[in-house]
Parts: structure tokens; sequence; C-alpha cells
């Protein structure tokens, strides 16, 4: 059942994607797809944001997150795709309303910010949002990117990200994560090492996971 919804899910974003790449606008930009090959299991992540007018003040924007150990554990098998149509409000900031699909939760209405600036050295986004369902929580994704030159063709990589995820009534812990990355770009790919510290639910149960990944910009 699993499998049938991860490929369902591939499937739809794809589709999405084409119908927006058919859109006048200025030139896209690049969509990172980035795999860790763990000690403990593999995570998934793809990021999408796509001009969707002329103008460019409306945007799609998606992330995507897996994990999956390498038994095939469905108690261990986890996606998260969030979708979310922005609108371009100055100064790098933008305004979104989309749902995330929760591989626990199911559909959960979001509501949010955006604050998104890089350039080829550094990139900056920080994303807090209000989840309406099946609990209203205060959920924020921050991520910083430096990736200084080394070359003509080469380059630095290095990301930390978090998530952090808390119900609003009574304050309680949902989900947070911590991700970071080191490594070498060159041309369309990168690759090096990673670690990721997730943590779950009231208590923080924790999953670790640390190891080699591999990333392509499309």
């Amino acid at each position: 059942m699993k499998n049938s919804l991860l490929i369902l899910g591939s499937t739809l974003l794809f589709s999405v994607t084409s119908l927006f790449a058919q859109q006048p606008g200025p030139p896209p930009a690049p969509i990172p797809v980035e795999v860790m090959f763990g000690n403990n299991r593999m995570n998934f992540q793809l990021i999408l944001n796509k001009p969707i007018d002329a103008k460019g003040k409306f945007s799609f924007f998606n992330v995507t997150n897996g994990a999956v150990d390498y038994h095939n554990k469905n108690e261990e098998t986890e996606i998260v795709v969030v979708n979310s149509i922005n609108y371009d409000l100055g100064n790098n900031f933008k305004a979104g309303a989309g749902a995330q699909w929760h591989f626990k939760l199911g559909l959960v209405p979001i509501l949010g910010v955006q604050y998104f600036k890089a350039n080829p050295t550094w990139l900056l986004l920080v994303s807090p949002n209000i989840c309406l369902l099946p609990t209203t929580n205060m959920e924020v994704v921050s991520l910083v990117e430096y990736k200084p030159s080394l070359s003509p063709k080469t380059r630095l990589y290095t990301r930390a990200q978090i998530l952090y995820n808390q119900v609003l009534d009574g304050g309680i812990h949902a989900r947070s994560g911590y991700t970071f990355r080191a490594g070498i770009s060159r041309q369309k790919f990168t690759y090096g090492i990673g670690m990721n510290f997730d943590y779950y639910g009231p208590f923080k149960a924790e999953k670790l996971n640390t190891g080699a990944f591999v990333r392509i910009s499309l």
C-alpha cells in the first residue's frame, strides 16, 4: 500500500511539474534532488520552486521528504509532500497557502510566509507555517547553504536545515529535525557526507542517520 502511494504521489508531482513548465515567465530555477545512503536508512529530498504566471508574482513551491530503512519496514517508511501556491510580496517575502500530504496525518492544510534570498555563494530560506489539521500546529523550516568557489569548476557545498513542529495548544513537541551536509559540487552534481537528527512526538523519540549523499540539480 505504501509503495502504491509513493508511486501515485510521484506521478501526481511530475504531472503538476509538467503542467507548470508550459507557463510563460522567467527561466525556471534548478530542481535539487538529493539522496543520502545512511547507516540506518535512506533519505530523499526534492525542492521545486517555479513561477506560474508571466510576471512571476505567483509561484508553485514543493518540498518532498522521504525516508525508508533497508529492510523496507512499514514503521520506518515515511514521506511528507508539501505543496503551496505563493504570492510575491516584495523584498524577498512571499505569502502562501497549500496542503501537506503526511504519511500518518493525511491531508494537512497550511498557511504561511516565506523569506528566500540566494546568490551563487549563499542561500537562505525561512518558512514559518500554520498547520490547520488534525490539530493546530506551528511549523518552521529554515535552510542555509554556503557554496564558495574553490576553482572555476568546483565549489564547496555546505547546508544546515532545521524543521520544528509544535502543537499550539499546550506547546507539545510534534516533530523536529536537524540536517547537515558537507561536500563538493561540480557542474550539476554534488556529493559528500551528511547527518540527520530526527525527533518524533512529545517524548522526542530519536532517529539518527549518518552517511554519504549525492545531489543533482535538474
